[in-house]
């Protein structure tokens, strides 16, 4: 139950308004997905939000990726970062679609989770670095 509160904080708390780039838009929105299947998973035990949107999340992942290719000065790090982060969402789907076990939802998704993380604060850092 911890995670409902979690999301109902990320929801009231993250800044609306038409000032995000597609970028940060795509990010956001990732991060949205990942909260409604990481944290049942994770806080829970609870493998079927997972199991129900990974392809939901392969497609935010996906977002991110065309997001990117629309700025222009973004460095190539963040760009490799979010490569991973699209790979390993396809390969999370594909072992679902496979029938994975709870084990291999986890170890996967962990690492999704820890690199969107990556992801999400290089283009903060990114963003706030075009605005000086």
């Amino acid at each position: 139950m911890r995670w409902v509160l979690l999301l109902f904080s990320f929801i009231v708390f993250v800044p609306q308004g038409n000032a995000q780039t597609s970028l940060k838009q795509a990010v956001d929105d990732f991060h949205y997905t990942l909260a409604f299947t990481y944290h049942p998973m994770a806080d829970d035990s609870n493998y079927q939000p997972i199991r129900n949107r990974s392809a939901e999340l392969l497609e935010k992942a996906r977002l991110i990726e065309k997001a990117m290719y629309g700025e222009a000065s973004l460095p190539e790090e963040i760009e490799s970062k979010i490569d991973v982060l699209v790979s390993s969402c396809a390969a999370l789907h594909d072992v679902i679609q496979q029938g994975a076990t709870d084990t291999a939802i986890f170890s996967r998704l962990s690492r999704i989770h820890d690199l969107f993380h990556d992801v999400e604060h290089a283009v903060i850092e990114w963003e706030q670095a075009q605005k000086r």
